[in-house]
């Protein structure tokens, strides 16, 4: 093995589950072994619980539009259905001798993952069985069945139709559809028809000999365990596994910014909203993973996420008189090539005599008014923000437990690599006021953005006149989909 590490976990500074408390520096051991896997060991002595995973990058992220959708059909294939339920003979067989739980994992945008929870005495067999479950002979004897994958389409063509009858599911392909035209299948874990009807044994084994290597995996352990007891079981379970090219060679490029040309509004008839009441949001194209914005996005999030923040009274108290803006949400969503951040809030409409001028409203106060001030006003936020914010991403949720703590090591791991535990922090910490309204020249001022207005479809019928008059674009399950 090589490049060994040991990490000071300064941010462990927390109850797990009220059941024990850990110190100032709890090491996190993190190495790679010859054949390329990253290894993360995260001890929490006794917890009485351990947790493991493996993560590949890739999903979704690297399709194109001739197999969009393989990877989620890897997911059925080797699974006999989704990660989170595995399914019989096998992986079930093998989980329920561990007496495993909690699965989790699957084909997502930004990757191929696999989780789950065990008793800690089971530390050698729970590595044995997650390498098995991703190996060459696992692979072939998943493909050696012909109607192993006759079966797993036709799950995977079920969940396709289901997600059409899913008012969240068509809002978010729409909005993809919109803001990453060029490559709306790079957002796409689904895929469409076409490509799973002509999906074969050939081209799944290609796309999981290509992606699922170890030079492009991390295995994850936490929980009650040892790791000088656990590194030599980690070597002798995954050594055999062989190193393969980098799939990431040629990555795929980034999706264009602006993602729209032009301002663009848009309006959904969902039937998943109450009546009287709509939400609210405007979505843009954000830094990239591994950009020199993405660090300050995450701050900014964070800091406007506070129920007080700014931005919030400035909803409260500019919205039209009886809207009762909720306290909004910032999300910031965060690819390899596909970035995407929004502000959203919910309003009652009830009242509303032309609901397209509360969502324009909506517009001007967030970006015409409060985005502006972020960019031209390095005080915008105070020190007490900035401080308060930072420390947020040192200190974790007392409830995190040994799952969590995977699925975090995970994602940081996506985010930045095996050394991304140690300049995550230190990049959020050293972050000024100058980085944030430098965001906000880029990403907010310089850029473009979709403002959508989900309402119970009779409050639309009622006002359709009003959103045809403002030029809004309809979302439709007939329109919402890159495929159709």
């Amino acid at each position: 093995m090589k490049s060994k590490h040991l990490l000071p976990l300064l941010y462990i500074l927390f109850t797990l589950s009220g059941i024990f408390s850990l110190g100032a520096e709890t090491p996190l051991t993190a190495y790679t072994l010859d054949n390329g896997l990253d290894v993360v060991l995260l001890p929490l002595p006794g917890s009485g619980e351990l947790s493991m995973g493996i993560v590949f990058k890739g999903g979704a992220e690297v399709q194109t539009s001739a197999n969009a959708g393989c990877f989620g059909l890897l997911e059925q294939l080797l699974f006999r259905g989704r990660a989170s339920e595995p399914g019989e003979p096998e992986p079930a067989g093998a989980l329920e001798a561990l007496e495993a739980s909690a699965f989790d994992g699957g084909a997502c945008t930004d990757r191929f993952a696999f989780a789950f929870s065990l008793s800690p005495g089971l530390l050698d067999q729970g590595l044995n069985t997650l390498a098995y479950l991703f190996s060459g002979l696992r692979l072939e004897t998943a493909l050696i069945d012909p109607s192993a994958l006759a079966e797993a389409k036709a799950s995977f063509l079920a969940r396709q139709e289901a997600v059409k009858s899913v008012p969240a599911g068509v809002y978010e392909y729409a909005l993809a559809k919109k803001l990453f035209a060029a490559a709306p299948w790079r957002l796409d874990a689904l895929g469409s028809e076409k490509t799973i009807k002509e999906a074969n044994g050939t081209s799944i084994k290609s796309l999981a000999l290509k992606w699922l290597v170890p030079n492009n995996a991390a295995l994850l352990l936490a929980g009650d365990f040892d790791p000088e007891t656990a590194e030599p079981l980690v070597t002798s379970a995954f050594a055999a596994w062989k190193k393969a090219e980098d799939p990431w060679k040629t990555p795929p490029s980034a999706q264009p910014k602006p993602g729209v040309t032009r301002p663009t509004l848009m309006v959904y008839p969902d039937p998943g909203q109450r009546k009287g009441y709509a939400a609210l949001e405007m979505r843009y194209r954000g830094p990239d993973i591994g950009t020199p914005r993405s660090a300050a996005a995450r701050l900014w999030t964070r800091m406007l996420s506070e129920p007080d923040s700014r931005l919030a009274k400035a909803l409260a108290k500019g919205m039209p008189k009886n809207s009762a803006p909720s306290t909004p949400k910032v999300h910031y969503q965060a690819t390899r090539s596909s970035s995407w951040f929004s502000v959203s809030t919910t309003i009652v409409i009830k009242d509303s005599a032309n609901p397209a001028d509360t969502v324009l409203a909506f517009k001007e106060i967030v970006r015409g008014t409060e985005m502006y001030a972020m960019k031209t006003n390095s005080s915008y936020f105070s020190d007490l923000e900035y401080k308060n914010a930072k420390a947020s991403f040192v200190i974790l949720p007392k409830q995190e437990n040994s799952q969590s703590a995977v699925s975090r090591l995970m994602d940081s791991w996506l985010t930045d690599g095996i050394k991304g535990f140690q300049t995550q922090n230190t990049a959020i910490q050293a972050l000024t006021a100058k980085d944030i309204t430098n965001f906000a020249d880029e990403y907010l001022m310089k850029n473009l953005e979709i403002v959508s207005i989900r309402l119970n479809p009779e409050d639309y019928a009622a006002k359709k006149k009003n959103f045809d008059n403002y030029g809004f674009e309809l979302i439709s399950a007939q329109n919402a989909f890159w495929w159709k």
